[in-house]
């Protein structure tokens, strides 16, 4: 029996991938994550033989979950993920496999067959490598292309306050102005590194380094106030086990 956990924070991405599992009599759900940190904790204790990881979780990136586990040797990774035809490629240069959200299901076997495949051969040693060459070689942007229709330039990231989610469009908030990137949260997400800039909620993410107060409110949800006096609400769901990691950012 091969031993699978889920991890996406996405109730409607999980249900689609237990159903197609259901179909799959060799493979057994044991565990599933809606986090990174919750995530890290499932993976470590219950050392399964396979995770599907989705890349957008809340509190960081699935790169992160896998540099975070020590025993990951033992482990294959499918990753899921809503990531454009250039990051794809990324994963195919490194032998890693991925499943493009929403989830086909020949795709999902094909990913199934290849799964079984490195298990049943037991010589996994080059697979871990390549993840290991593919986690350190992960780089996050330091600026972003805006094209506004009447310029194309480029934005620091350093200089977002925060962003937030149109659809398929992000508005960045920097300082007084507001820029519109045709990208959703998820994929704009993946690409900021997950130190400085933090998802807060499933409609928002924020510059760590812009926060100046942060005040406890209604079930459980905090509420910040930046260097500009923009309020903003950070979700109960996203929140950090502790602030205090918000000291070294």
């Amino acid at each position: 029996m091969i031993r699978t956990v889920l991890v996406d924070d996405e109730p409607p991405a999980s249900r689609k991938l237990r159903h197609l599992l259901s179909a799959e009599p060799d493979f057994e759900i044991v565990g599933e994550a809606e986090s990174a940190a919750a995530a890290i904790e499932v993976l470590g204790r219950l050392q399964p033989d396979l995770v599907f990881l989705d890349i957008g979780l809340p509190d960081a990136t699935g790169f992160d979950v896998v540099e975070a586990l020590d025993r990951r040797r033992n482990m294959q990774i499918i990753f899921v993920t809503a990531y454009d035809d250039f990051a794809l490629k990324a994963f195919e240069v490194h032998a890693l496999d991925y499943l493009l959200k929403p989830v086909e299901p020949g795709r999902f076997s094909a990913a199934i067959t290849r799964i079984r495949h490195f298990l049943k051969s037991g010589d996994t040693r080059e697979l871990a490598s390549r993840l290991d060459e593919l986690v350190r070689s992960r780089n996050y942007v330091s600026r972003l292309l805006i094209d506004d229709n009447k310029r194309i330039f480029f934005l620091d990231v350093a200089r977002i306050d925060w962003i937030e989610s149109a659809r398929n469009y992000a508005c960045l908030h920097a300082g007084t102005q507001t820029h519109i990137l045709r990208s959703t949260l998820e994929q704009l997400a993946a690409k900021l590194d997950p130190k400085i800039f933090r998802r807060i909620s499933r409609s928002e993410i924020v510059n760590l380094r812009r926060i100046a107060e942060i005040h406890p409110w209604t079930h459980g949800d905090a509420r910040l106030r930046l260097a500009d006096d923009t309020e903003l609400t950070w979700s109960r769901r996203y929140r950090p086990a502790s602030f205090e990691e918000l000291e070294k950012v």
